[in-house]
């Protein structure tokens, strides 16, 4: 059976946990005999060799020959909807069984599939496209209403003080005219983002990785045709801990401290992740507190003593920050679709303290190493103290648990199981 992925990154060292994910199921696609396997990506790093499986870039078609002209385009989108050229060319060669997308490539290759009658997987790996501005919360509440032109305008009409407040501003848009071109591209968004739903109406089907996510989607879809899966593997057995990408000061610091809270940010979206209430959170923090953000490097935090800040680093030194904190937390503002940052400390025997927003959380309803707080300060304050003082063991049995339903194996067998049983309706609302 031939699989095409459509992807915007194809790439083993990508630290973008939707990337990381759907690297790792192709790999195990491409172990089973029964696939033939063709990636198509905007950007591509492959280390995989093998007879049956192919991968090919799809090239920026329009590019432009200043900078600033090329990052408007690059935020538009543009060329992720000319690219279906790319898609359909491809698809008359390769001539798949079934097309496998997810994030930004999804609208055009649900469209190349309808028009080559190729059934199409959609993965929905966050909330981003389901809302005008690309983030479905107003402030620290989540939006939950169903998309209207009346709602939607008064919250774009608003759109700069929401994202002044979670501090995840587009660059420049403190300046006037760049403000006004943002609240106007947002309206003419709002009717794209039907569009994009309405499209994902004609996925053969669309997978999800929790039931946070599916109500969420199916808030906003027409159809039903929304399943949850295991779309997320951990891959614990492969990696060797290590800080070979640490600064030896911050590891000094984190080594000679007691008290260490973890806060992963993977990406400069702050408000994402929730850094906001995180930075509330640090003056609130005993000085004898370490926090630790890893990810992305934040300026505006330099001044504290008690913080340390780590750029971008691979696996293998993020779980030795795992292992040597005491506690990590993911305060998710926006829908977390699943949230790995979850998994990936508590198989490293590292409690969690997690926002509502994050899609993980069913999987923990009955585990006191996993608390589940609203973004509430004093909340969080008293449950980290709380967490410190008195430590939560996490057993090897659960670790044991959890490394095996989320290998890699696993998840792409869940995935090969929705292509061999061709799911009937009956199985959309599953």
């Amino acid at each position: 059976m031939r699989i095409l992925f459509i992807d915007q990154n194809f790439d083993a060292n990508n630290i973008g946990g939707a990337f990381k994910s759907n690297f790792a199921i192709i790999n195990e696609f491409v172990k089973n005999p029964e696939f033939r396997v063709s990636v198509l990506a905007s950007r591509t790093d492959s280390q995989i060799r093998t007879k049956d499986f192919s991968v090919k870039p799809i090239y920026p078609i329009l590019k432009a020959p200043l900078k600033k002209l090329n990052d408007l385009i690059k935020n538009i989108g543009i060329n992720q909807y000319i690219s279906i050229i790319s898609i359909l060319r491809e698809i008359s060669q390769y001539k798949p069984d079934f097309i496998i997308v997810q994030r930004e490539l999804t609208f055009t290759a649900i469209l190349a599939g309808l028009l080559k009658k190729v059934p199409v997987i959609n993965i929905i790996r966050d909330g981003m496209g389901f809302c005008p501005k690309d983030i479905d919360t107003r402030g620290f509440k989540n939006c939950s209403i169903n998309l209207s032109k009346k709602e939607c305008w008064e919250c774009i009409n608003k759109w700069r003080s929401v994202r002044i407040l979670l501090k995840d501003k587009p660059k420049g848009s403190n300046k006037t005219i760049l403000s006004s071109f943002y609240t106007v591209y947002y309206k003419f968004h709002y009717y794209f983002t039907k569009l994009y739903l309405y499209v994902m109406n004609y996925a053969f089907v669309n997978i999800v990785a929790s039931p946070l996510m599916k109500k969420l989607v199916e808030k906003r879809l027409k159809h039903k045709r929304v399943i949850i899966r295991k779309i997320t593997p951990i891959d614990k057995s492969d990696i060797n801990k290590s800080t070979d990408k640490i600064d030896k000061d911050v590891i000094n610091k984190i080594e000679n401290s007691k008290n260490k809270i973890l806060f992963v940010l993977p990406r400069n979206e702050g408000g994402s992740k929730g850094y906001p209430f995180v930075e509330k959170l640090i003056n609130l923090l005993p000085k004898d507190f370490l926090l630790i953000i890893a990810g992305t490097i934040i300026n505006d935090i330099m001044i504290y003593d008690n913080v340390v800040n780590i750029g971008k680093i691979p696996t293998n030194n993020l779980y030795y920050l795992y292992e040597k904190a005491d506690l990590t937390i993911v305060p998710s503002i926006y829908t977390e679709a699943f949230g790995r940052i979850v998994i990936e400390s508590v198989v490293n025997k590292t409690p969690v303290i997690v926002s509502p927003q994050t899609g993980a959380n069913f999987l923990f309803k009955n585990k006191n190493y996993v608390k589940i707080l609203p973004l509430r300060e004093n909340l969080w304050i008293e449950e980290i103290k709380k967490a410190l003082k008195t430590p939560i063991k996490i057993s090897d049995e659960d670790v044991t648990y959890f490394e095996n339903m989320f290998t890699p194996k696993e998840c792409a067998n869940d995935l090969m199981n929705v292509i061999k049983s061709k799911i009937s309706l009956k199985d959309y609302n599953a």
